[in-house]
């Protein structure tokens, strides 16, 4: 009678354990439940779910590599939530570019034909509607929380990079607080605006303002250009001049890079042969037969903002003209950005 009892006495318990687990593995809560867990060891526990969970649909297959990166120099993390791959560091600014395939500044090369546009919300951010980041500058320390999104493809529109923002953002939030990274988030995330595309040479202004695009235009380098308005605090901007021949080509890039974006080029290790070698630019400031560079010192990083212009195999510079364009994209984006010590190639 006892046995009896206690069989009928496991079995109800055997039953209620099935449908628990059954509730658990396939309910809509029981995902959501699953995903929440997942997220607790995920990344450093730096996802947040919320706005994970938009691009996820809390499908826990959704999280992919999940690396913990750490020496002397530098803590981050790489992971990947639905198809974009995430970077998540303590940037000190006077960490320096190893060029390694997969290191960290690598990982930050963008690789797109959209031009970058300011997140907004009075932070340090952009998009290019494939690349996502921000950076927050540590008030009690000179580094700065970066995380960057790349996604394998272009997104859809504005307001999936909208999506992707918000996402960042709340990254970079969780992050500033597990690094110990004292840093001002900024405001709510405002729509995204979509990349312009070529316009007249006639429509300078923004980023290309100043710049004596004229000039090119009668050598027969350029009919179109590209270009964003300049507003907000991107921590990289472009200029394009192009020209159509059989296709739309570039002639000439002018970019503006800050902070951690800065760093990334002026800290490239170059070889200098027989054992020698160095890392970053020689100079502040130079010009060469393709292109020209310049730096400033600009609020928030102690590491100097870089100006460059490069031209392509479908421009023909002059020297005047390199350093011309240079001094005016390099000048409207200093007072933009309200930079000091510009210092130019002579």
């Amino acid at each position: 009678m006892l046995r009896r009892a206690g069989l009928f006495g496991v079995v109800p318990l055997v039953a209620i354990a099935v449908a628990v687990f059954a509730w658990y593995r396939l309910s809509d809560t029981g995902r959501d439940w699953r995903y929440r867990d997942a997220l607790a060891g995920f990344c450093q526990g730096l996802v947040p779910e919320a706005e994970s969970a938009v691009l996820t649909g809390h499908e826990t297959g959704a999280l992919g590599r999940d690396e913990h990166i750490a020496d002397d120099a530098l803590r981050w993390e790489r992971c990947a939530v639905a198809d974009l791959s995430l970077t998540i560091g303590d940037v000190a600014d006077t960490l320096n570019n190893t060029g390694s395939p997969g290191a960290f500044f690598t990982r930050l090369h963008r690789g797109s034909d959209e031009l970058p546009v300011a997140l907004g919300g009075g932070r340090e951010g952009y998009t290019d509607l494939r690349n996502t980041a921000v950076v927050l500058t540590c008030a009690n320390r000179p580094a700065s929380v970066l995380v960057s999104a790349a996604s394998q493809e272009t997104l859809a529109d504005p307001a999936e990079a909208h999506q992707v923002a918000r996402l960042v953002i709340a990254i970079a939030v969780r992050a500033a607080r597990h690094y110990g990274c004292d840093a001002r988030s900024g405001g709510p995330v405002p729509p995204v605006s979509r990349p312009a595309g070529e316009t007249a040479p006639e429509n300078v202004g923004g980023t290309c303002a100043g710049i004596p695009v004229a000039t090119a235009v009668d050598r027969g380098e350029v009919n179109w250009i590209k270009r964003t308005d300049g507003g907000g605090n991107a921590p990289v901007e472009e200029c394009v001049l192009g020209k159509t021949v059989a296709f739309s080509a570039a002639a000439y890039h002018f970019q503006a890079n800050y902070g951690p974006y800065a760093q990334r080029l002026r800290t490239t290790w170059y070889d200098g042969g027989h054992g020698g070698g160095g890392y970053g630019v020689k100079a502040d400031s130079g010009l060469e037969p393709r292109g020209a560079w310049a730096t400033a010192r600009c609020p928030g990083h102690t590491a100097r903002a870089l100006f460059l212009v490069d031209a392509t195999e479908y421009a023909a510079p002059t020297k005047s003209f390199l350093r011309a364009g240079l001094r005016a994209f390099a000048g409207h984006a200093v007072a933009r950005h309200g930079c000091t010590d510009l210092r130019l190639p002579r």
